[in-house]
């Protein structure tokens, strides 16, 4: 794969999108669990939204973007140890509908962190110099499901 150069704003941008298409996965959990869907239909649309969508999100963001933030920086272990505890709930196939619930709430809280601070103070540390990463190209985004468990 052949890297390309971006710059911060275009990849705050992708992010950005991202991160839509993430609420969205909570917006479908919550609602799949109101309406009382089989909980085995959610797991296999999170499961499979985890490993092709979320899991490469993470690792863009933590070895690209968070890479730009000093070592010991409070915001990016706040992320990181997000990013675990999110993989762990993801992960975990105990209690299920539980897991599934916490999902929704830890990953919605996690991506408003990211949005309203994280990259708050990413856009405040370029402001005085031009930042630009060089990465594998960016992924679609998008995520389509042919179950759609979330209507009604």
């Amino acid at each position: 794969m052949v890297n390309k150069i971006f710059d911060c704003g275009h990849i705050l941008d992708h992010l950005k999108q991202e991160h839509r298409v993430v609420l969205e996965l909570c917006y479908r959990i919550r609602i799949g669990l109101l309406h009382g869907v089989q909980i085995k239909r959610i797991k296999i649309y999170t499961d499979l939204f985890y490993h092709e969508y979320l899991k490469p999100h993470f690792e863009l963001e933590e070895k690209y973007i968070f890479t730009v933030f000093e070592k010991d920086n409070l915001l990016v272990k706040r992320a990181v140890s997000e990013h675990k505890r999110l993989k762990r709930l993801f992960e975990n196939n105990g209690n299920i509908e539980e897991s599934l619930s916490l999902i929704e709430e830890v990953l919605e809280s996690h991506v408003r962190f990211e949005e309203h601070v994280l990259f708050l103070n990413l856009k405040e540390r370029m402001e005085n110099r031009s930042i630009v990463f060089i990465m594998p190209e960016l992924p679609d985004v998008s995520f389509e499901w042919p179950d759609t468990f979330w209507v009604h």
